[in-house]
């Protein structure tokens, strides 16, 4: 079985979420005829024509074999160039986990929050920023301290706290000046959770694991990656819920779901298509890279037309068009 990684970055011990690729790598070398391709969907040249000759490139050289499914680590960023790899690929028959329009979503902060609010889950109030802020507007229905993040973000980048009105108008004009066309959003502070918050993983409809994290000094961010500690919690029936309701909205087959404590027990703060696992699998004594090449398995032995393909053999260059002609007439 050919498992194909779609990320942006080297596999290096220090690069971000490689680590995660390394551990996926490793659990894959315990599996018979399963193996792993690590690609940059950005370095991936495409060519589509009216005849069906379909055609993809990876470093100059002619990608002659198709994979069985294809894993996206990319998460927020992806830019459209990978977005336009993954739907090139989907259209061909590979399974994805998680699918492209899935990724795009999630990537997406307050598209996210609007599926999940609309199936009645709860979220913290959160309102778009706009240049210049109506700050009479936002303080009436957020309050301070008033959280402002980037659409696009992970790892805890682009999310900052403001405490007060005049250092909230400060930040937004020094975010304004530094990216003009930086996208933001505002969201209600939830108190109740400063420093922490948890990680549920979550693969296959089924809750594997959940961490709590705590921020390693007074900063509100709790993210492993920013120096937070984590440690095992206990999977209540409301946690294990509130997780598989979030990922059945999203249509998450891998998740990362982050909650926040409130005066209700738990709201949603977001979800992540390509969850970092660094710290949780050892927090919660689990294999959460085995989980998730077990879910890819899953997904090829579910696809009938990326069997058939497979069955077919369209390996070469020429029988790409072959590859896209059978999808089509499907």
């Amino acid at each position: 079985m050919k498992i194909w990684i779609f990320f942006h970055g080297p596999i290096e011990q220090d690069y971000p979420e490689a680590h995660e690729i390394m551990r996926m790598q490793e659990e894959a070398q315990k599996q018979k005829d399963v193996s792993i391709r690590v690609m940059n969907p950005e370095a991936i040249d495409l060519m589509v024509d009216s005849n069906g000759e379909w055609k993809a490139l990876y470093e100059g050289r002619i990608l002659d074999e198709m994979p069985d499914v294809i894993i996206p680590r990319t998460g927020t960023e992806t830019g459209y160039t990978g977005y336009s790899v993954m739907r090139f690929y989907e259209r061909l028959g590979v399974p994805f986990l998680n699918s492209p329009a899935v990724v795009d979503m999630v990537a997406d902060k307050l598209h996210t929050l609007q599926v999940l609010a609309a199936a009645d889950i709860p979220v913290p109030r959160t309102m778009l920023g706009k240049f210049p802020p109506d700050l009479d507007l936002i303080e009436k229905n957020l309050g301070f301290p008033i959280v402002i993040k980037t659409l696009k973000g992970t790892r805890g980048g682009g999310v900052f706290l403001s405490e007060s009105r005049d250092q909230f108008k400060d930040l937004v004009d020094l975010l304004a000046e530094a990216n003009a066309g930086a996208h933001i959003i505002f969201q209600k502070y939830v108190q109740q959770s400063h420093g922490r918050d948890l990680r549920v993983f979550v693969v296959e409809g089924k809750v594997l694991g959940v961490m709590e994290r705590q921020s390693g000094n007074t900063s509100f961010k709790s993210n492993i990656s920013r120096g937070g500690q984590g440690k095992a919690h206990a999977i209540t029936p409301e946690i294990e819920k509130l997780a598989l309701a979030v990922a059945q909205a999203l249509r998450l087959e891998v998740a990362g779901i982050d909650l926040l404590f409130d005066e209700r027990g738990f709201t949603v703060c977001e979800a992540n298509s390509s969850p970092g696992f660094t710290g949780l699998e050892p927090s919660c004594n689990i294999n959460a890279a085995g989980a998730i090449l077990k879910a890819a398995m899953h997904k090829v032995r579910k696809n009938p037309v990326g069997n058939i393909l497979q069955w077919m053999g369209f390996k070469t260059k020429r029988k790409h068009q072959a590859t896209f002609d059978t999808v089509k007439a499907a």
